[in-house]
């Protein structure tokens, strides 16, 4: 039976290819779209789950409240997590963690040398591999850890720095200080938020700073500076943590919370929510369930599209089959056989459809840069991969029953004694079906078309914002050596002779890149009151080299010694906030433990020193008691090859012992929108597919439409009518349906934009004449489309159409 149905479906098949090669077409990039967003679901939603203990393991950070702070941070004090290991009996272990960024690593062997920059490094305790576990390649799993410098490195790691040799008890000079390699490990999976190349040991247990005469202060416990990872009993209920902190805050915190009027309530994150829990500040990079949220739901479009371009297919030619199914009844075929025939024929249009789904899920993620550009390492490994290889199977199933339901219903019922007499024709509720299923398409492709433009917009709007600052042609070297800190007023006036490097100053952050600040005494109406700042430590001519406008008072005095102790330059934010009005000239800030009050010697213009996501918060800025950190020269932008060639040789001469390396500020600012690029670059992918999806379904239907009513076009064309008025009456239906589309999905998709454009501070204005311009561009693409088909039936001899049929 099973072959006799399958010998049938491949007749059909073959009897109408054109059909056939539309649908498979459709169905084919709908399932291969859906693998893709399952691989990027699954990738995303198992975030950490590899870890075996993962359903025990939390992460420890806090909600610091008080006057003038109230933050949500990821980190706890390093001197919190043995407390809450002696105190706490379901704590089994504890961990803490430090990430490095940026780490200089050399590796010297027979007289070559390895020198790179690390960006994953990671120090931790004895006991990090008591809480998580990882497959091992070389070392012991219970002693790799315990002695001090000892370092865990990855596989690709091994294979960078040693090659083939074993890199068991090798010497890497991690960051000016020597470390034995202890273990290799196989590398880390995407899917895990505190990635690492390098493990090192010897986490120091407290701060040095937070001892008095051998008892930590309790000011420690509100200065959060490690993750601090929990291994806890088994089916841990996190409710019972909270209810029993109170203790340790009353023990711990207290003392110092009571003199800053603060709050501090503890944060027990479940390791595999971390990803996802993207409000906590000093946190890895963390995921955004809204643009997961989007994606599923773009998928869900493009599969329903291509369900419908078979539904309107497979309905619009019942006329073509409706002898071959009444034959089939008058034989005995009843309802119910037919209803499972025609749905096999579906099922099996979606398998061929799977195949060919495979075939390009493959090429795209195997030969192309699409990983490169979601930043992920999906790998379309169907056999070793149950979830992907059932779920794929699954969506194809899926889809076949899904688009072949309603044909399957129809098409049986069609009246025999009409079909045999060839008189059937399609019902009206058929044509208003199809009808409402194009409009449909049609609303979706042009929902996220525009959807995809406003994202452009946002984008475009963020990068060309005047941020009140000039970050154009700013080349930022780091300051890696101190000889050349010692000696970086004479390396700034050297440079400042070449005729295209116009300005150069210091400043130990980097304007985009991570600017916080402390706690610090203001003055307000009421006296002095403790506020949280940003802070930015800069050296000479910063004002003139990053264009900020000063709008009261003055900037530093140049000179070593010059204004470098307790005075400020505040931001208009800061200004606002304290109720300083235009002018804060004279006001008073102190450090939080400082026994002199500073003064405020000018204030600038807000600038964006953050993203656009964010509002300018209040900041102050102080001179550097010894330049640092950041060398920023504004270049000119012509004979720029030669400039940066001057720099390079310039710097390397100044400091041989690092590798050499500079970026421009503007691109490094940018870097903040990376994670908005990739979702508009792929939802810009999906709206490509979902309009193409669409315009096949289309092609397919006016060519069946044009075949239809060649006759009638023959008439017509006996009676006068040009060409041009044919195009017209076949693209009539089809331009009604398109503008009924542009209008309905305008309330959904400016509910939709709006709640994205509400993740920005600072946003583009919303042009409604794109709205209009996405909707002219769809009837443009469906007029084409009807056209393609519809040119060569009106341009057919009258007497050969009327000889039709």
């Amino acid at each position: 039976m099973f072959k006799t149905h399958l010998k049938f479906f491949v007749r059909v098949f073959l009897k109408d290819k054109f059909f056939s090669v539309l649908n498979i077409a459709g169905l084919a990039l709908g399932i291969a779209v859906s693998i893709i967003l399952l691989l990027i679901l699954q990738h995303d939603l198992t975030y950490d789950k590899h870890f075996a203990n993962h359903e025990r393991i939390y992460r420890l950070g806090g909600h610091l409240k008080a006057t003038g702070i109230d933050v949500r941070v990821a980190r706890a004090a390093r001197e919190l997590g043995s407390i809450l290991k002696e105190e706490f009996p379901e704590v089994q272990a504890v961990t803490r963690a430090n990430s490095w960024a940026h780490t200089l690593v050399r590796y010297e062997h027979n007289g070559t040398e390895v020198t790179n920059y690390e960006e994953d490094v990671v120090r931790t305790d004895s006991t990090y591999l008591q809480v998580f576990d990882h497959k091992f390649i070389a070392g012991n799993p219970a002693t790799c850890l315990n002695d001090l410098h000892a370092v865990v490195i990855t596989e690709s790691t091994a294979a960078r720095y040693f090659g083939s040799d074993n890199p068991l008890d090798k010497t890497l000079n991690i960051d000016g200080e020597d470390w034995k390699v202890t273990a290799v490990i196989e590398n880390l999976p995407g899917n895990t938020h505190l990635k690492f190349d390098f493990l090192l040991s010897g986490l120091s247990k407290s701060r040095e700073w937070v001892l008095d005469q051998g008892i930590v202060k309790s000011e420690a416990f509100w200065n959060p500076d490690v993750y601090t990872y929990l291994l806890m009993t088994e089916n841990y209920n996190p409710q019972n943590f909270y209810d029993k902190f109170p203790a340790i805050y009353t023990k711990y915190f207290k003392s110092f919370g009571d003199q800053v009027g603060g709050q501090y309530d503890a944060i027990l994150q479940p390791l595999a929510a971390v990803h996802f829990e993207n409000d906590l500040r000093s946190d890895e990079p963390t995921g955004n369930k809204a643009y997961l949220y989007a994606f599923t739901g773009i998928g869900v479009f493009i599969i329903l599209l291509a369900c419908i371009n078979y539904m309107n297919l497979s309905t619009a030619k019942s006329v073509k089959r409706a002898a071959e199914i009444a034959m089939k009844k008058t034989l005995g075929g009843s309802k119910k056989s037919l209803v499972f025939s025609f749905l096999g024929e579906s099922v099996f249009l979606s398998f061929i459809s799977l195949v060919v789904a495979i075939a390009l899920v493959q090429i795209v993620l195997n030969f192309s840069s699409f990983n490169s550009l979601v930043e992920k390492d999906l790998v379309p490994d169907f056999f070793n991969n149950p979830i992907l290889l059932v779920g794929s199977i699954g969506i194809a199933l899926a889809i076949g029953i899904i688009s072949g339901l309603y044909p399957a219903f129809y098409l049986p019922a069609i009246p025999t004694i009409s079909a045999l007499k060839g008189s059937f024709k399609n019902r009206k509720s058929s044509h208003h079906l199809r009808k409402a299923l194009i409009t449909v398409q049609f609303a979706i492709s042009i929902f996220v078309v525009v959807c995809t433009f406003f994202m452009r917009d946002q984008i475009s709007f963020m990068r060309n914002r005047d941020l009140g600052f000039n970050q154009d042609n700013v080349l930022v070297l780091p300051i890696q050596d101190t000889l050349v800190q010692h000696q970086i007023k004479s390396i700034k006036n050297e440079f400042l002779q070449h005729p295209k490097i116009s300005a150069a100053a210091t400043s130990y952050h980097v304007l985009g890149m991570g600017i916080g600040g402390p706690v610090m005494m203001a003055e307000t109406e009421e006296g002095m009151k403790q506020q949280q700042f940003n802070l930015i430590v800069a050296g000479d001519d910063y004002f003139k080299t990053m264009g900020i406008q000063l709008l009261a008072g003055r900037e530093f005095q140049p000179g070593p010694n010059v204004d470098v102790d307790n005075v400020f330059i505040c931001n208009q934010a800061a200004a606002k906030l304290l109720g300083w009005g235009d002018d804060p000239v004279g006001k008073k800030v102190r450090w939080f433990h400082g026994e002199q009050d500073g003064q405020v010697i000018g204030m600038v213009e807000d600038f964006n020193y953050q993203s656009l996501h964010n509002v300018v918060e209040p900041l102050l800025i102080i001179k550097s008691q010894e330049e640092g950190g950041f060398l920023h020269l504004r270049v000119a932008g012509g004979e720029l090859p030669a400039t940066l060639d001057y720099i390079k040789t310039k710097w390397t001469g100044y400091d041989p012992n690092h590798p050499y390396e500079y970026f421009f500020l503007d691109a490094r600012f940018n870097e903040q929108y990376r994670a908005d690029e990739i979702q508009f670059k792929l939802l810009s992918g999906l709206s490509y597919i979902c309009i193409f999806i669409s315009l096949l379904g289309l092609l397919g239907l006016s060519a069946f439409t044009a075949a239809q009513r060649t006759k009638e076009i023959g008439i017509r064309k006996v009676h006068g009518a040009s060409v041009p008025h044919i195009i017209y009456l076949l693209f009539k239906d089809v331009m009604y349906l398109v503008l009924i589309a542009g209008v309905l999905i305008i309330p959904a998709a400016y509910y939709m934009i709006q709640g994205w454009m509400g993740n920005f501070a600072y946003q583009t204005n919303m042009n409604f004449i794109t709205f209009g311009v996405v909707t002219l561009l769809a009837l443009l693409f469906a007029f084409l489309t009807v056209a393609f088909h519809s040119l060569k039936t009106a341009h057919t001899n009258p007497v050969e159409s009327l000889k039709y049929e």
